[in-house]
């Protein structure tokens, strides 16, 4: 009983010797766990999940990749906090305790951590959550929320804390491993070791290696074109970049200044030898910690600049996701129409009724420009680069759709796309027939493909039952492409008068004449849902990865400061001046903290054209959309980044000025 009040005392005193190392690892960890709870109970959520039905399904990814990101972070920051507190535990064992008082120790500070966590991340994930509620409902357009719709979830909260209980005993068995392995002398030694040291063959590997990945993953993201391309490469290109990128870090910076000491003018001038033989030191040790920090600040540009992009795109893919604000698909041909129509202009003014037939065909664009049929998987050895999704249809219905007056001549064929890649489409053999192209570049797709895509604009109806004829759907049942494409129709609408009540009779209309009515309402609360709740995501993980950013900053900081701080009195013992150290110093950690944004906005660069691509999945087409909210989100992570480094820097220096006095 003796043992364990002296060991609670002991563990209550580091908690105050240590709060620069305790407090800041509580807090991070706290407020991890606190988005974790936001999105449980966002999950939970009854007026979620009445009124917004994809959404926890799209959380519930998100929480997947959080908790990761999360545990991540946490492993990293924990061997910080443990690697500071090896002389600590080295000396409680020279002093006498065994390493069973240590454990015990160890399991007494982790459970009143645990505690503090507990709390901590329950409160504020439930009064922050209520913020992100509200933010939430802002982002997908909800209307007539109040805070009582985010009522303390209990089960989200028991599901939280078996999480930290478990994350928690996790740390405390690997923490225990860590102390009582080692020898008190093994201890102090490994408190200001770096990371393991590359050797000198292995560098050279290493750069090739990195050159090669490096090379091969600014290729593919400079190269891919299209849409489902960039779907399939950008995976490549991550895992490309990510390995060059660590691989680079760890040879060649060090190859660099190993190569610039060789150079006798540069590297001894006084001003030049500390700061490059310094900087050498620093990134043997801390090469894969600085490509971490690369690596985060690549991805939180990547998912805030998607984010927003898509967000200020919305309103494009409503205005183009339907030729008119009402659209009306009719499946069967015997339906009775003019019934229907009667039906419609009996609840509210219509406008005009517009009708349409179109047809859906994938084509594969062969030699000249030919519009081929596409064949199944292995019986050609046709690219699913040349692959090209159309919707077609005939001149008078797209005048009719469209409010336009395209008039065609008989060898003519009126292409519209929504990518320019097929702007150099002059001439065509469509259905064994040659025709001249007419384009333009309005985009008559709108966001009705998610994917690059041809509208065609034909003659006639007799070319539509030529195609038809000529070119097959996929027929899974016999895994061919044996199936005649069909013609959809449409009706098309504008409601100048009584809108809502139409809006109301829209299930009953397409119960009772079997058809689907496309609204533009509907359509806009559905984009506002899917596109907010993904914007959502990608807000609550750019929350994680600055935490985790700010973790590695800081304890890599304090990392920094504690060997400086030895660093720095032995330089003052052999007789060099202190601005001079100062200078050396300042210089070094510039560098080690400015490379990562320096590259990572490097990698940002290289991955435009791609990420670019991928937005067209959202119906984004817009480059100017896309530009301006990438240069807003690169401003604004600089300045958090820099702002990061001050505070960091803050403790830095603090550490070494305390070997001055």
């Amino acid at each position: 009983m003796m043992k364990i009040k002296l060991l609670s005392r002991l563990a209550l005193k580091n908690f105050k010797t240590l709060n620069h190392v305790m407090v800041p690892f509580i807090l991070a960890v706290s407020t991890m766990f606190a988005l974790e709870y936001i999105m449980l109970s966002m999950m939970a959520n009854d007026y979620i999940n009445t009124r917004h039905k994809t959404l926890p399904e799209l959380m519930m990814y998100a929480n997947v990749l959080v908790t990761i990101l999360s545990v991540v972070f946490i492993l990293y920051a924990s061997r910080f906090v443990m690697k500071q507190r090896k002389k600590e535990f080295a000396l409680n064992m020279v002093l006498g305790l065994e390493k069973r008082h240590l454990r015990l120790m160890l399991l007494i500070e982790t459970l009143v951590q645990t505690f503090i966590i507990i709390v901590l991340s329950t409160i504020g994930g439930y009064l922050f959550g209520h913020l992100i509620f509200l933010m939430l409902n802002r982002l997908i357009q909800g209307s007539g929320i109040g805070l009582m719709d985010y009522p303390f979830d209990i089960d989200s909260a028991i599901k939280l804390w078996i999480i930290i209980v478990v994350m928690m005993t996790v740390l405390y068995m690997i923490n225990i491993i860590t102390v009582t392995l080692q020898s008190p002398i093994k201890l102090m030694q490994t408190q200001y070791a770096g990371e393991k040291k590359t050797r000198q063959w292995l560098i050279i590997l290493l750069l090739g290696l990195g050159i090669i990945a490096l090379g091969y993953g600014y290729t593919i993201a400079l190269t891919t074109d299209g849409v489902m391309n960039a779907l399939m490469d950008i995976f490549k290109a991550v895992l490309a970049v990510l390995v060059g990128t660590y691989f680079l870090f760890m040879s060649l910076t060090i190859f660099f200044l190993q190569q610039i000491q060789k150079i006798s003018s540069i590297y001894y001038k006084k001003k030049n030898f500390f700061s490059i033989s310094g900087m050498l030191s620093r990134m043997k040790a801390n090469a894969i910690g600085i490509a971490s920090i690369t690596m985060l600040c690549t991805f939180l540009i990547v998912t805030l600049g998607m984010s927003l992009s898509a967000y200020r795109g919305i309103e494009t893919q409503i205005d183009g996701a339907l030729f008119q604000e009402n659209e009306v698909s009719l499946f069967n041909d015997d339906i009775q129409l003019e019934k229907l129509q009667e039906e419609i202009e009996g609840i509210a003014t219509i406008d005009q009724f517009r009708m349409s037939e179109e047809l859906f065909v994938p084509f594969h664009i062969g030699e000249r420009n030919q519009f081929e049929q596409v064949r199944a998987p292995g019986e050609t050895n046709q690219s699913i680069d040349d692959i090209v999704y159309s919707v077609l249809m005939t001149e008078q219905d797209h005048n009719e759709v469209n409010d336009t007056k395209l008039k065609l001549k008989d060898n003519e064929i009126f292409i519209s796309s929504n990518t320019d890649k097929y702007q150099g489409l002059n001439k065509i053999i469509l259905a064994d027939d040659q025709y001249n192209v007419k384009t333009t570049k309005k985009n008559f797709l709108g966001s009705k493909l998610g994917i690059d895509g041809l509208y065609i604009v034909v003659k006639d109806h007799s070319i539509l039952k030529k195609i038809i004829k000529e070119y097959k759907d996929y027929n899974p049942k016999t895994q061919a492409y044996d199936i005649s494409p069909t013609l959809n129709r449409s009706m098309h609408f504008n409601i100048t008068k009584g809108e809502d009540q139409f809006i109301n009779q829209i299930e009953r209309l397409e119960e009772e004449f079997v058809i689907r009515i496309a609204n533009h309402k509907e359509i806009s609360k559905e984009l506002y849902e899917l596109n907010g709740g993904l914007i959502f995501i990608g807000i609550v993980v750019s929350i994680v990865l600055l935490i985790g950013m700010f973790l590695i900053l800081y304890y890599k900081q304090l990392s920094e400061g504690y060997e400086d701080k030895l660093n720095y009195t032995i330089m003052k013992q052999v007789g060099l001046p202190d601005n001079l150290i100062k200078s050396t110093i300042r210089k070094q950690v510039f560098w080690l903290f400015g490379l990562p944004i320096i590259v990572a906005l490097i990698h940002t660069a290289f991955a435009n054209k791609i990420i670019y691509q991928l937005l067209g999945l959202l119906a984004i087409r817009d480059y100017w959309l896309f530009i301006t909210s990438y240069s807003i989100v690169i401003i604004l992570i600089v300045l958090i980044y820099l702002l990061m480094y001050w505070i960091t820097s803050h403790i830095y220096y603090k550490l070494i000025n305390e070997s001055n006095t």
